[in-house]
C-alpha cells in the first residue's frame, strides 16, 4: 500500500505542475486573463484531463492485477501450506492415540 500512496502523491504533484504551466500560459498569452470556451487553452486542458484520467485508471488496473498476482498469491500459498500442516498434525495425533489404545501395557496398582 505504500506504493499506492506514493503513486497517488506523484500524480497529484504532476497535476499541480500541469495547472501551474497552463495557468502561466493563460496569463502570458491572454491580455485580460480571460479564457473563453473556444480558446486553444481550454482544448489543451481538456485533452490533458482526459489523458490524466486514462493514465490514472490504467495505473489502478495494473496495480490491482499486481496485487492479485503477487502478494495475494503468497497468502494463498501460505493458507494451503497451513492446511497441509494441520492435516499432518491431525494424522500424527490420531496415530499416537491408536498406539496408546493398542499397547499391551497394563497398569498395576501398588498398595502399601
Amino acid at each position: 500500500m505504500d506504493k499506492y500512496a506514493i503513486m497517488c502523491l506523484f500524480i497529484l504533484v504532476i497535476l499541480c505542475i500541469w495547472h501551474a504551466i497552463i495557468g502561466g500560459l493563460i496569463f502570458l498569452n491572454t491580455p485580460d486573463s480571460r479564457v473563453t470556451p473556444t480558446t486553444w487553452f481550454v482544448y489543451l486542458d481538456r485533452y490533458v484531463l482526459y489523458l490524466s484520467i486514462g493514465i490514472y485508471i490504467i495505473i489502478h488496473i495494473i496495480l490491482f492485477i499486481w496485487l492479485f498476482c503477487v502478494p495475494l498469491k503468497y497468502r494463498r500459498e501460505l493458507k494451503k501450506k497451513d492446511l497441509q500442516y494441520r492435516q499432518l498434525i491431525s494424522k500424527e495425533t490420531q496415530s499416537k492415540k491408536k498406539l496408546k489404545k493398542t499397547s499391551r501395557y497394563v497398569p498395576v496398582l501398588i498398595e502399601n
